[in-house]
């Protein structure tokens, strides 16, 4: 794997505490922060998409399946989703169409960036542009990457 980027072997562990640290600095220097969920069954590439995200305020929330997402966004709404393409159970593409069926307007817009490290990126790219997905990306991503799809497709607050 090369520095800088996400890929589906990455292992790393960096404490809880050393995350919520960061957090009331980030949120007291620019205001209210903005949710994203992060679905992927991989731990350690969901604690991985948070440091790489860290330059932007936002406030966390994650499942490990496609079925959990939407359990979490029936009990509140985030600003952006992203999701891993191959997972047990629903796929990322399908996680998407669930997503755009929601009757709350607000949870049916919301953004959405799928990830894959599928081989197949063009029957994935083809699958997730039918289910309403705003941006897609091949692992593994650089941080520098991911972030201008993030600023791409969900402006910054405040």
């Amino acid at each position: 794997m090369k520095a800088g980027t996400l890929s589906s072997v990455a292992t790393i562990s960096i404490p809880r505490p050393v995350l919520e640290s960061v957090r009331p600095v980030l949120k007291a220097a620019t205001g209210t922060p903005q949710r994203v969920l992060l679905v992927d069954d991989s731990r350690s590439i969901r604690t991985l998409l948070k440091i790489y995200l860290m330059a932007r305020n936002f406030e966390y929330v994650e499942a490990e399946s496609g079925e959990d997402a939407l359990k979490m966004l029936d009990q509140g709404a985030v600003d952006l989703v992203l999701t891993d393409f191959r997972m047990e159970g629903m796929s990322g593409a399908e996680f998407a169409m669930q997503v755009r069926a929601n009757p709350n307007p607000r949870t049916a817009r919301t953004p959405i960036l799928m990830m894959t490290g599928d081989p197949n990126v063009a029957e994935v790219r083809t699958q997730g542009q039918k289910a309403g997905i705003n941006a897609f990306v091949r692992k593994p991503v650089s941080c520098a990457q991911l972030m201008t799809l993030v600023d791409t497709i969900l402006p910054r607050n405040g």
